[in-house]
């Protein structure tokens, strides 16, 4: 086991990569969080309805739906997590993400329907515990668990399974909510109408997942694709569609 990588991985844990545009302006507002700044916009009129997206993304990922919102008479409002986008911040936990989003649930809010991409999902599940008020929820690609999460991507950090599970153990030790972070159980206790979309081939957060929590949220639909992995099911206009039609009917 080598402990150098451990602490290494461990140091990095919580910090997206962050890519920094100096040369672009932020032309939207700003409300405070835990965290710092939350960097947000919000157009058009209509039904309110907030957009979040997921680990080393930005608010820029879910244009294409915010586009479509737009069109169908929708007023969207989109943020960049924290550490995310223009937000401030280092690192983030989904805690930290579903404080931001209470934040500016607290401006502009409350909202017809909440679409959330990958970590934003569980993000947005502890907003809704948080206080969060919604007509209707939309998941892309969600992740079920976050410990089962961390352990099928250690690969990408170099680690040797023994590895992994000593970084989990060490991060246990630390006050983690890792364990807690179960979609399934918390959605159980849910009663908004919500709508999955996941692609079949999706490797970052795999089917299974979203198959297993349509049964344990109260009435939750599943709409399956193929063919866009982890992504691209927030470009298809098949989905996009699915999405919009679910959020503002």
């Amino acid at each position: 086991m080598d402990n150098a990588k451990i602490e290494a991985v461990l140091a990095q844990m919580g910090r997206p990569r962050k890519v920094m545009r100096p040369h672009q302006h932020f032309d939207g507002e700003y409300v405070t969080a835990p965290t710092g700044k939350i960097a947000y916009t919000a157009e058009g009129f209509g039904p309110n309805v907030l957009l979040v997206h997921g680990w080393d993304g930005s608010r820029r990922d879910l244009a294409d739906i915010a586009l479509a919102l737009d069109r169908a008479g929708a007023r969207v409002v989109a943020l960049d997590l924290p550490a995310h986008g223009f937000s401030e911040g280092e690192k983030i936990s989904a805690e930290d993400a579903a404080a931001a989003i209470i934040a500016v649930a607290a401006k502009e809010g409350p909202f017809a329907a909440v679409i959330a991409h990958s970590f934003g999902c569980p993000s947005t599940v502890l907003a809704l515990e948080g206080g969060l008020e919604t007509n209707a929820v939309v998941f892309f690609a969600p992740p079920l668990r976050q410990i089962d999460q961390f352990r099928r991507l250690s690969s990408r950090f170099g680690l040797e399974a023994d590895e992994a599970e000593e970084i989990i153990v060490r991060l246990r030790a630390a006050g983690s909510s890792m364990d807690q972070m179960d979609l399934g159980v918390k959605g159980a206790r849910r009663s908004e109408p919500l709508l999955i979309i996941h692609s079949e081939d999706d490797e970052m957060t795999p089917i299974d997942g979203a198959r297993e929590l349509v049964k344990a949220w109260p009435g939750a639909r599943l709409l399956e694709a193929e063919g866009l992995g982890h992504n691209l099911t927030m470009r298809d206009p098949a989905m996009v569609g699915a999405a919009v039609r679910f959020a503002l009917g």
